[in-house]
This record gives C-alpha cells, sequence and structure tokens, in this order.
C-alpha cells in the first residue's frame, strides 16, 4: 500500500486513487460520498475496507488514529436559514393575531348582561303553525322559513324561506309597523296588501302565504320597558 496523505491531512492509498477521495467526496458536487471496498487489497486496515459515509456539509475533520473517520457535527443553522421543526415550533408558540371584533350587534332596546324584553307576540290562528305563539323584540323582526328568521313558520311552503315580512317595533315612538320584506310573494293585512310600511294595531291579522297570525302588543302608548329601566337607574 503507497500511503499518502493530502494537503488537508487524509490519509489515502495511492495505489488506488491518483487524488483524495476524502476531498474528491467533499466538493463533488454530492449530497453524500462512499469509500470504495477492494476486497483484493489485504493491507488495507480492517476499519478501514468498511464503506464510509460523510455528509457534504460536514466540517472536513482529521481522520482519528487508526484510519477511523471523525463523527461530523452537525452546523447550527444561521439566521434566516432554520430547520423545519424550528420553524414549525415557532409558528406554535407566536401569538396568536388580534381578532377582529365578532360580537354580536346589541339592541339599542335591550338592557345591560340582559335578554332583549319582549315587545309583542303573532299567535297564529290559521296554518299548519294553529295555536303557536311568536315573539316580536325591538327592531325589525323578519319572518319566513328558514331557521334563522326571527319568526320562523317552517310547515308553510307558500311562505318565502327569506324575509317574507318585517314586522318592526320603534320603541322611541312606540309603534308597531308591519312592511314588505325582500320576497317576490305578497302579504296582507286585515285582507289588505301591504306594499307601503302600515301600522299595526291590537288584534290586527297578517296573512302570509296560508298562514294567519294576529298581532297582540305588549309595549305601547300605556307600556315601555323603558319605564323600568328609567326606575332601576
Amino acid at each position: 500500500m503507497n500511503l499518502k496523505r493530502c494537503e488537508n491531512g487524509h490519509f489515502y492509498d495511492g495505489d488506488k486513487f491518483q487524488l483524495c477521495p476524502h476531498c474528491a467526496a467533499a466538493g463533488g458536487g454530492q449530497q453524500q460520498a462512499t469509500m470504495p471496498y477492494t476486497e483484493n487489497n489485504s493491507s488495507y486496515n480492517t476499519a478501514m475496507t468498511e464503506p464510509v459515509t460523510m455528509p457534504m456539509y460536514a466540517p472536513q475533520e482529521q481522520p482519528a488514529a487508526g484510519g477511523y473517520p471523525v463523527q461530523p457535527q452537525m452546523m447550527e443553522p444561521q439566521a434566516g436559514n432554520i430547520s423545519l421543526q424550528d420553524a414549525v415550533s415557532r409558528a406554535i408558540t407566536a401569538p396568536a393575531p388580534m381578532q377582529q371584533d365578532e360580537e354580536k350587534t346589541v339592541s339599542l332596546y335591550q338592557y345591560q348582561n340582559k335578554a332583549d324584553p319582549v315587545a309583542g307576540w303573532l299567535v297564529c290562528i290559521e296554518g299548519t303553525e294553529f295555536g303557536s305563539s311568536f315573539t316580536v323584540k325591538s327592531g325589525r323582526n323578519f319572518i319566513g322559513r328558514a331557521s334563522h328568521m326571527d319568526i320562523v313558520l317552517r310547515g308553510d311552503h307558500s311562505i318565502s324561506r327569506e324575509k317574507h315580512a318585517i314586522i318592526l317595533y320603534e320603541p322611541k315612538r312606540r309603534e308597531f309597523i308591519a312592511q314588505a320584506g325582500e320576497s317576490r310573494e305578497l302579504f296582507y293585512l286585515n285582507d289588505e296588501v301591504v306594499l307601503n310600511p302600515v301600522r299595526l294595531k291590537q288584534h290586527d291579522i297578517l296573512t302570509i302565504g296560508n298562514t294567519r297570525l294576529m298581532f297582540f302588543p305588549c309595549c305601547g302608548e300605556n307600556f315601555s320597558w323603558d319605564d323600568f329601566k328609567k326606575d332601576e337607574e
């Protein structure tokens, strides 16, 4: 064996390699290079006859006594070149972004920390919801079949799903008003078609699809929740 040592301090067999295989592996553009194993060379040290894989990015080290390559040390990640695991860890521990205000809008008529009080009722006197009552609150009350409507009339398919009609209570003037919604279908107040806003009175009858609803006010000229609110203050 013609033992040689390269300028970087690597030992290699000059009879088998013209150039240092360690340096060639580090600069050859491959991620890993494996030293060849030859059965015919009996003069090889047993430890050096096993293929040795050296990562390209590992710093060049001096071999230990006996020809064992030194275990490469992992380099610390530089700024802007962090590992995937570090990036995931930073994302998990990063402070959550500020959320926008998604709180539900509170009615002007609603008491602090209390439910919006009832302003009146609609009672079904004819139709699939016969005998049922529906609460009217302050502001606009949308009537339709959809579950997110304020007054839900599910069983009557002649009623539009959304905003067939609107019942409004205006607390400052203590007035109830019926007005058309966004549906193409019509509805009636005391058998008169509602095209423009019209005031509601006790026992008025709304006809929406095949359903008839009688109106009963809670608030009005003689009563308002605002009166009790002033007493509490």
